[in-house]
């Protein structure tokens, strides 16, 4: 539903994942619900009719346009507020102090912490936890200031911040990640054989030792002037295992490359001509 001028893309939830999600919220009349993350706003809006007036919803995103947008959509939801978070990591002024639910509607690798302590005793969030390729749905329950989860079904998600699916450059830990669900991919069904695998195992590890908050390498685009990125701590990595990996490349790419489709999906995907639905959607179960 939405694009940004430098390539950041934000899709709704395919129906069958807005279901499950809301299912397992346990929603109730009176609630007070938060969701990181706006989706469009059309989660909020039905979740706004099954709290109730009673009921409140907050809605927090990263991006002033998806903020803008789902205000747009939601005039006529007195019990529903969107908010822009300029900080994952620090909680907004306005929220309450105790959150009936929680719904992460975006990858993370783990929720703020702030987020978790708002959650009122029994109450729980939905979060698709993990890296880009791969996530867990999780409960997290509170359970007397203890936090129980339960695993939910694997999924994949877009990322909350719709600048996060801008094009760009794995960093070095991300990188690690990818290539660790790929190989595992790799071992069952391409017949690599072990020695590559090792080396696989061992680039992991280099990855791994360079520092997680190092800064990627920049994306050269057509018609920009080359940059010079050779003495990146990245590319002496990659380009040290250059002989038996860009061999690998192209299949290791393909895996790394997760289509989301949507209804008004690009032209090369399978498209229903009476419906103009894509035969695949978005946040999925593999």
């Amino acid at each position: 539903f939405l694009e940004t001028p430098t390539g950041g893309v934000k899709t709704i939830s395919a129906p069958h994942m807005i279901a499950s999600l809301l299912f397992n919220l346990e929603l109730d009349t009176g609630q007070t619900v938060l969701l990181l993350g706006a989706k469009g706003g059309y989660m909020g809006a039905i979740i706004s009719e099954l709290v109730g007036p009673e009921g409140e919803v907050i809605i927090l995103d990263p991006s002033l346009d998806v903020v803008e947008h789902a205000r747009e959509r939601l005039l006529n939801y007195s019990n529903c507020k969107v908010m822009h978070l300029e900080d994952l990591q620090i909680s907004p002024s306005g929220i309450p102090k105790e959150l009936s639910r929680v719904l992460i509607t975006g990858s993370l690798k783990t929720p703020p912490d702030w987020l978790s302590n708002c959650l009122l005793d029994g109450g729980f969030m939905i979060a698709p936890l993990g890296n880009s390729m791969h996530q867990q749905l999780v409960k997290r329950e509170n359970q007397n200031g203890d936090f129980l989860d339960t695993d939910l079904g694997n999924v994949v998600f877009g990322p909350v911040d719709i600048a996060d699916s801008e094009p760009s450059f794995p960093g070095p830990h991300e990188l690690a990640d990818m290539l660790e669900e790929a190989s595992l991919i790799i071992r069952e069904a391409f017949g690599i054989g072990k020695l590559t695998i090792a080396k696989i195992d061992d680039l992991v590890a280099n990855l791994r030792c360079l520092p997680d908050d190092l800064e990627p390498p920049q994306i050269t685009l057509f018609g920009d002037e080359e940059l010079n990125q050779e003495e990146h701590p990245l590319v002496k990595i990659l380009e040290a295992e250059g002989d038996w990996l860009s061999g690998l490349w192209p299949l290791l790419s393909m895996l790394f490359d997760v289509s989301m489709l949507h209804p008004g999906a690009p032209e090369d995907f399978d498209i229903d001509e009476d419906t103009n639905f894509s035969s695949g959607h978005q946040d999925f179960v593999p």
